[in-house]
């Protein structure tokens, strides 16, 4: 656990911090260009809220390090420079940042440092509040409603120690609430397997967590069973999907050598797109996350029946894990694809938000898969307009629709056979 003080020097910064920041950064860069690159869009408004702030900096080999609330400011500002490059019309950034720390000691250390890099906190860009997130949580998403009405555009990063300190109810009411706004939260998965047991007290400490009696007897079952650890990491993550009721998760393992217990990277959203850019970042900071299983549409599983924890290959995301994954969608996709549309057809559209849960695959990467499987004539695409489309195409539209053949011409040759 990180400490500061507006007297003492900022924390050194730890390794497993480093690649949060890094990924957030690259996330947030992002994100603006994703949102702010449409020419007709003559604003951009967007509430950034850090749940846990701390103290602002870091020091990395003796250097200040922008912690996770400059971060936010400074690449909002860096993305009102770039995207104005080359507009005619300006596009006005309008951005609203709310930074939390329960430890009145941080916030001093995190008001002193925007202040000497001239940020000003003055309530109407920038607030402070010292404060559990939890304690003002209601009267944030009430200011982002009221500035955004509609959308409640908005990213929430929740970097929790441990993994209660976050009420899932809440994470389920800032979704549900906010139809447009994301959240980013840590969860330190193998503490709290190793923490969990039958007791009412370890019952009452993950009561956040919405986790019953029931449950927590069945995970210590899967726990001493044939896989384990793995497996009940993928019983958890799909229960903190269904409390939280984010339509797309992103779950990826960060690994801290000081405790080698994995903690969860964790980006929950109602939306395709976010999740899509998410996956994206992943991949570009190869290396920096990683998460047990194949490529294919168990990636971000386990196979209870054919693997055990001793045999479960490692992803990292490089250049082997984007070739293997290339190979193993292009082996899993067909028979995903027929129970999809084996009574009617099904849109590309529609395709990648079934499937978007279930691998380390971008939309680019189910799209190349789907095309190269049209060319061996595994499946139709019928564009739009009803007509069928060519099987060189190079880009697919989210309104195309995949068709099954009624007959093939070698029916003998299939990726199902």
């Amino acid at each position: 656990m990180f400490v500061w003080h507006p007297n003492d020097p900022p924390p050194a910064i730890e390794q497993h911090s480093r690649a949060k920041l890094t990924v957030l950064r690259s996330y947030l860069r992002a994100y603006f260009d994703r949102l702010g690159n449409n020419p007709s869009r003559d604003e951009f408004r967007l509430d950034l809220v850090d749940g846990f702030a701390g103290g602002g900096t870091f020091l990395d080999s003796g250097e200040p390090l922008s912690g996770t609330p400059l971060i936010m400011i400074e690449e909002a500002l860096a993305a009102s420079d770039r995207l104005n490059q080359k507009r005619v019309k300006p596009l006005r950034f309008d951005c609203k940042f709310h930074f939390v720390d329960i430890n009145p000691a941080h916030t001093a250390h995190l008001r002193m440092v925007l202040n000497e890099r001239g940020y000003e906190v003055n309530n109407e860009e920038i607030v402070v509040h010292t404060s559990a997130f939890a304690e003002v949580a209601e009267d944030i998403i009430a200011d982002v409603l009221r500035r955004q009405p509609r959308a409640g555009r908005s990213i929430f990063l929740l970097d929790q120690t441990g993994f209660s300190q976050v009420e899932l109810a809440l994470v389920s009411r800032i979704l549900a609430r906010l139809p447009a706004a994301e959240v980013i939260m840590t969860f330190a998965a193998d503490s709290l397997i190793n923490f969990l047991s039958e007791s009412p007290s370890i019952v009452r400490a993950v009561a956040p967590l919405q986790v019953t009696e029931t449950q927590i007897h069945d995970w210590l079952q899967l726990g001493d069973g044939d896989g384990g650890r793995a497996l009940v990491q993928r019983v958890m993550r799909n229960h903190i999907r269904s409390v939280t009721r984010a339509s797309f998760d992103t779950p990826f393992f960060i690994r801290p050598k000081e405790s080698r217990r994995a903690l969860w990277f964790l980006h929950l959203s109602r939306h395709p797109i976010a999740r899509d850019v998410m996956i994206q970042c992943h991949w570009k900071n190869f290396n920096t996350f990683e998460h047990y299983g194949s490529g294919g549409f168990d990636m971000l599983g386990w196979d209870a029946l054919t693997r055990n924890t001793g045999t479960l290959p490692l992803f990292n995301f490089g250049e082997l894990d984007a070739e293997q994954l290339r190979q193993q969608l292009l082996a899993s996709m067909p028979s995903e694809l027929y129970a999809l549309a084996s009574e009617a057809p099904i849109t590309v559209d529609a395709i990648r938000t079934m499937l978007a849960n279930s691998t380390a695959a971008t939309f680019a990467d189910l799209d190349n898969t789907l095309i190269q499987l049209a060319r061996e004539r595994e499946f139709d695409i019928i564009g739009s307009n009803g007509r069928p489309r060519s099987r060189n195409l190079t880009r697919l539209e989210p309104t195309d629709q995949i068709v099954i053949p009624q007959m093939r011409l070698f029916p003998g040759i299939s990726r199902l056979t």
